[in-house]
């Protein structure tokens, strides 16, 4: 997210408008790192779920609020910074 946000407000402040790729990009890039950060946290949950005993229902709902609802924030955030360095100003009023 921090990646495509910093190229975006860069690019908004100097009036260039990325191609397709240009702009989303960053978006994969930021994906992927989070992608990565979660397979390294998975084993380390893994194991913290085993020894803890926790039941299926609290395995998930810690899956979710650990996972699933942060790496949706990033990613959404990351895509409103790709599609905001994309947006071209309709001139027909």
């Amino acid at each position: 997210m921090i990646l495509s946000r910093m190229l975006a407000k860069s690019r908004l402040a100097k009036g260039i408008r990325p191609s397709w790729p240009g702009a989303w990009l960053p978006v994969v890039f930021d994906g992927l790192c989070l992608a990565a950060v979660f397979s390294l946290l998975w084993g380390p949950f893994q194991s913290l779920a085993t020894s803890m005993n926790f039941p299926l229902w609290a395995t998930i709902a810690a899956m979710f609020a650990v996972g699933f609802i942060p790496i949706q924030a990033v990613l959404i955030f990351s895509s409103f910074w790709a599609a905001k360095s994309r947006w071209k100003e309709s001139e027909t009023e």
